[in-house]
């Protein structure tokens, strides 16, 4: 999950995030010859944790341990030489939660946890009332593009959700930067702050104990699940 915002550390000096593949379905196969099978990755099952990767990233190979699935799906659009979550216009997101959608099958609880590009599709969802069947409980803004995804933000009763963020996006993006400027993803097509972002979702904004633009892999909200 490293990093959305190279935005370019290429032309930014900042880290840019990427996810990685959904989980495999893979196929077991024997003959009658005694050939190897090759054995599926366990479907999830009990909690499900989801990493949503920046842009210019890609996904993780899925693990389990004990009733908690770690899943990392792939982002629905290229960017950055690798993979981003495209969450805008209506068509882009629809197609976004299908991937996890998708990731999430046979999970009885989510959280998400998505840093960066990831971070703000992660409140893009919470902010159109995702729950996932009823099984999200908890979503983790992580350092995110402060975009106009979280504008007229509408989440269901029951969602938590917690905004961290480093400092390091608002000293190159204040409100009103452009992010075309830089190649960022933002839906309305510039920054609102992380103070204007944190009043859209109703939640205080947490300080990461990174000052610079890396994931806040140990969140509480995430760890009490791995």
């Amino acid at each position: 999950m490293r990093r959305a915002l190279v935005v370019g550390a290429h032309a930014l000096g900042l880290a840019a995030c990427g996810s990685g593949p959904a989980p495999g379905s893979g196929s077991a196969s024997g003959s009658a010859s005694g050939s190897a099978t090759t054995a599926l990755p366990p479907a999830p099952t009990g909690k499900c944790l989801v990493r949503l990767h920046g842009k210019g990233e890609t996904g993780a190979p899925t693990t389990t341990a004990g009733d908690v699935t770690v899943l990392a799906p792939t982002g629905n659009a290229d960017g950055w030489g690798a993979k981003q979550w495209l969450y805008f216009p209506a068509d882009r997101y629809d197609a976004a939660r299908a991937v996890v959608a998708t990731s999430v099958q046979g999970c009885q609880q989510i959280i998400l946890d998505g840093f960066s590009n990831g971070a703000s599709f992660a409140a893009s969802l919470y902010c159109h009332g995702e729950t996932f069947g009823g099984r999200l409980v908890h979503v983790v803004v992580d350092d995110p593009v402060t975009d106009h995804g979280a504008d007229g933000c509408a989440p269901s009763a029951g969602v938590a959700v917690s905004l961290y963020s480093t400092g390091a996006l608002e000293k190159t993006a204040p409100p009103g930067w452009k992010c075309a400027s830089a190649d960022w993803t933002c839906q309305g097509g510039e920054t609102i702050g992380i103070d204007g972002y944190a009043a859209r979702l109703r939640v205080a904004a947490q300080r990461s104990p990174h000052t610079d633009h890396q994931p806040y892999v140990d969140a509480p909200e995430a760890a009490q699940w791995r």
